[in-house]
């Protein structure tokens, strides 16, 4: 790719360079809406070997999303309001190079992927970092003020005209009439709470926080994703970062989902559970806008996955909204349907990121 040849001629001068192999440039998502914004997320190391991510960009939308996020770093580090349990990647250098905006940080390894670990390490890493996360906590005046200059804040208004603009959208690309009752219904549920999910506000929340996002070192929590959007991190409810996670696990850990779901309802209560509850509904929005999009871009085998996978977060819909566990049937024919179809560079890559 001609731009890669340029950005890596950009880079040498500064002390780094691009890996040969680029783990962020493939696979399904990938092909599925190319680089984002225009913003490139390259692997690449510094002149003494340093693994370094690179996220670098020419483009308006890519050059603000990366200033954006350096807005943001610099202020979660310097909020007076919140405990320090979060640490964010070193940064190695930003700043701009010809047309070109860079912010190269250095890249965090782990001992063990989240996966390696134990069911029970593995319900105490997510708890931490849900805790961590719930540290930021705007409670006056002052602390919102602060984070308005570089945050979204969203209200529960804010959450249901998003999920307006989610439902159209399903509704224009994949016009399900069984699904659209169902988002119908999703509606009336949060619609009925609305005090529900303003009483849990003004949290920051990683909206897309499951493991690949995040990594542990010598017990410190990195947080790797910092673009300061409605999509990536905000100011909310504070269980929507809960709700991403515990989709997430419906098919990567399903036992784990149910600890944690158990625990929020046993130990914090009927109230934050509904909250939960609540958020889980927007979240699988999001995943059934995000397929319900790619259909038109998507063929073959990769198309008949973007179906499956459409079936699939319907039938989780519709479990939370009843308040029920999932069918494992359900999870594991869809799991053995996936498998099927992903394409081998797909599974190759899915591997190394230990998240198949």
């Amino acid at each position: 790719m001609n731009e890669l040849n340029t950005i890596s001629g950009i880079l040498k001068p500064l002390g780094f360079s691009l890996d040969e192999q680029q783990p962020y440039m493939s696979g399904e998502r990938y092909l599925a809406v190319g680089v984002a914004g225009g913003t490139f997320v390259l692997a690449g190391k510094s002149v003494n070997g340093t693994k370094v991510i690179i996220k670098a960009s020419c483009q308006p939308n890519g050059k603000k999303e990366i200033e954006s996020e350096k807005k943001a770093r610099d202020l979660m580090c310097s909020l007076s309001f919140a405990d320090k349990k979060i640490v964010l990647p070193e940064e190695l250098y930003y700043g701009t190079k010809g047309e070109y905006v860079f912010l190269i940080l250095r890249f965090i390894s782990q001992e063990k992927v989240f996966v390696a670990h134990t069911i029970e390490e593995q319900f105490f890493i997510a708890l931490s970092a849900f805790e961590a996360q719930e540290s930021f906590h705007a409670t006056t005046y002052g602390h919102l003020r602060a984070i308005e200059e570089v945050f979204p804040v969203l209200s529960a208004q804010e959450y249901f005209n998003d999920f307006e603009r989610l439902r159209a959208f399903i509704q224009k690309f994949y016009p399900d009439e069984s699904l659209q009752t169902i988002l119908e219904q999703s509606w009336k549920f949060l619609s009925e709470h609305r005090v529900t999910i303003d009483r849990y506000a003004n949290y920051l929340t990683h909206t897309d926080f499951v493991p690949h996002n995040f990594r542990l070192m010598e017990h410190t929590l990195y947080m790797l994703d910092c673009v300061p959007n409605y999509a990536t991190i905000h100011f909310g409810n504070k269980y929507e970062g809960w709700a991403r996670f515990l989709n997430y696990m419906m098919t990567h850990s399903p036992e784990l989902e149910r600890l944690l779901v158990a625990y929020v309802r046993d130990n914090r209560g009927e109230d934050e559970y509904l909250s939960l509850r609540l958020m889980r509904v927007y979240k699988i929005a999001f995943l059934l806008e995000f397929y319900a999009r790619s259909l038109s871009k998507t063929t073959g085998d990769l198309h008949s996955l973007t179906l499956a996978r459409l079936a699939y977060w319907r039938e989780a819909l519709a479990a939370i909204l009843e308040d029920r566990p999932l069918a494992p049937e359900i999870t594991e024919r869809y799991i053995a349907t996936r498998n099927t179809l992903r394409s081998e560079e797909e599974k190759e890559r899915q591997r190394e990121f230990d998240i198949a």
